[in-house]
């Protein structure tokens, strides 16, 4: 496809042809392609096959392109400097129509990465950086409301945060540097007359919603503190790794339940007294008492305004040495009692291992041969390592492929043209099976994962799609699906632990089944009649686990890697047990009893 990029102040435009330009993004409304230090982002049309067959999103899809030009020609000037905004129309190849437009590439991770259990456990990102560029998004919200714009569907997905990881601050696409937050997606914005429509319900304010409706429904217009309202769930959300409205809502009166999807609308806030908060999230304890009181202002009693500065020139992150975790406290509060391990259980006898002497789930591959890797993606190709140098293992799509590598076996994902394909490999052989057509991915990918396993692979993803997250895990072998499951974000499990799905990253395969650590305890999955079904729980090791934790079948047990409050075995930040099961009651391992 060639598209006709517009010259800027004066100077002539060019032909772009798109076919075989790296991808950088692929969202529900747009494809954004790499041209070096530019990006551009090309609107998908109603007859784009992840748009066609749905009357809503071709609707919404036609209407964003009649739009397109006037709307984007009107992108108001003077804006603060962290902004991608759009720097020249894209027409389509006749110089007729805009179908999208340039703006400048940036770098970063995306906010929510940051605020992820598992990468804040691990201590790769530099605290005092972190805040640095929260204070920057600060100043730019600031900025484009003096200038008479609303950001609109303000969220995690569309702040980019450079220059916060250890070892030297560069993030993948970025360069080392200060910290620096750059709001992408700025089209979307709110000028003018030119409303913005589109919402987030993790971050859209429950004030402009519907409050009868079983899910977040905007029914007003974003305005200024609706934006100061998403950013102070996403500064909630960075500091305790958890949204203001997660954990599971469990009254006395069960019958005052709130469901999941409505807590936002109706409360309670995860700051409520009968809402059980999550193991693996950082504890409420972390944050000073002013920004405790700060956030259940603005959540539960319904606070609006500007965030106050004066509560970010005083927040001093601080990471515990010995458990890792980042907190606001002259004290730690998440080693400050610490557990000891008793040597039975229960059921179960524990002991303490090194966490090195264990193989940890399946590495992602990463893009280009760094010399080292056994396998790796590059261009069109999936390469591996063979005895007289690089060899090509099969073709994936460049740009849009996620594979991840376990002992033998490995697995992945691609999507392109509307189609989404799941392939199976073994390391050390060519060939890729790629027969699996798995379900529509009409989304931002948000993350991804693979647990690989000798004859299946279970593949998990979460995908933004029309402002809902939603989690799918599609278990393919032998060329095809042979189960699949998806969640709504927020969905509640039994009792008083959250979906199995949100231990999908630590998860471990056992022959044909998978172990997944959850807050209430590790809990078996099998395939049953193409069905994901949680075929045993086990309570035992609700002690020792929670969702944030990685499991990991080791001979005689199961091993556990701890991310969440460190138990007391030496190396606290780095500590594992080895759970094994006493009884047959527990779980098989390996396929057997």
């Amino acid at each position: 496809m060639r598209v006709w990029v517009e010259g800027r102040a004066g100077a002539a435009g060019r032909l772009v042809d798109l076919d075989g330009l790296p991808l950088l993004g692929h969202g529900g409304e747009a494809v954004v392609h790499d041209l070096g230090d530019q990006a551009l982002k090309l609107y998908k049309a109603p007859n784009h096959p992840d748009v066609a067959g749905d009357r809503a999103r071709e609707d919404a899809a036609a209407a964003r392109l009649a739009a397109a030009e006037a709307r984007l020609g009107s992108f108001p000037a003077g804006l603060p400097a962290r902004i991608a905004a759009p720097r020249a129309l894209v027409r389509d190849a006749r110089k007729r129509a805009v179908v999208g437009y340039v703006m400048d590439r940036v770098g970063g991770l995306p906010l929510y990465e940051l605020g992820e259990p598992r990468r804040r456990r691990a201590g790769g990102v530099e605290l005092a950086p972190l805040v640095a560029a929260l204070r920057e998004l600060h100043g730019t919200v600031s900025a484009l409301h003096a200038a008479g714009v609303i950001i609109g569907d303000f969220n995690d997905g569309n702040v980019l945060v450079d220059g916060v990881l250890a070892g030297g601050g560069a993030s993948a696409g970025g360069g080392a540097g200060r910290a620096a937050a750059w709001l992408i997606d700025a089209d979307s914005f709110a000028w003018g007359t030119w409303p913005c429509p589109m919402f987030t319900e993790r971050f859209v304010d429950p004030r402009l919603c519907d409050r009868a409706a079983p899910t977040p429904v905007l029914v007003q217009p974003h305005d200024r503190d609706s934006d100061w309202f998403a950013y102070t769930a996403m500064l909630f959300r960075t500091l305790c790794w958890v949204g203001p409205y997660g954990g599971v809502h469990q009254p006395a009166d069960p019958a005052a339940r709130v469901a999941p999807a409505a807590r936002a609308l109706r409360g309670p806030s995860v700051l409520g007294a009968d809402v059980v908060y999550p193991r693996a999230a950082a504890p409420l304890a972390i944050l000073s008492d002013e920004l405790l009181d700060h956030f259940a202002a603005v959540f539960d009693r319904g606070r609006r305004g500007p965030f106050p500065p004066a509560l970010l020139d005083r927040l001093r992150l601080r990471r515990c040495g010995g458990c890792g975790l980042d907190h606001l406290r002259a004290r730690c509060p998440g080693c400050a009692r610490p557990v000891a391990v008793p040597a039975t259980w229960g059921e179960l006898t524990v002991v303490a291992v090194d966490p090195a002497s264990v193989r940890w789930g399946a590495t992602r591959l990463a893009a280009g041969d760094d010399g080292a890797a056994p396998m790796w993606l590059a261009g069109d190709l999936l390469w591996q390592r063979g005895r007289l140098g690089p060899e090509p293992v099969g073709p994936v799509v460049p740009g849009a492929t996620w594979a991840w590598l376990g002992e033998r076996t490995g697995a992945g994902l691609w999507r392109a043209g509307g189609y989404a394909v799941g392939f199976t490999f073994v390391a050390g052989r060519r060939g890729l099976d790629d027969r699996a057509r798995l379900p529509a991915i009409r989304g931002r990918l948000l993350a991804g994962g693979c647990v690989p396993a000798d004859d299946r692979a279970w593949l998990w993803w979460r995908e933004l799609d029309g402002g809902r997250e939603r989690t799918r895990v599609v278990v393919i072998g032998g060329g095809r699906v042979l189960a699949q499951a998806d969640a709504d974000d927020g969905a509640g499990g039994d009792g008083d632990e959250p979906p199995w799905m949100a231990g999908l990253p630590g998860a471990c395969a056992a022959g044909p089944m998978l172990l997944v650590p959850t807050d209430g305890g590790v809990v078996r999955v099998e395939v049953d009649g193409g069905a994901l079904v949680v075929t045993r729980r086990f309570p035992d090791t609700r002690p020792f686990v929670s969702a944030a934790d990685d499991l990991a079948a080791v001979a005689g047990g199961l091993a556990v890697r701890k991310h969440g409050p460190p138990l007391q075995l030496g190396a606290a930040a780095a500590c594992a047990v080895r759970l094994t099961f006493t009884t047959t009651r527990a779980t098989r391992a390996g396929g057997s009893t």
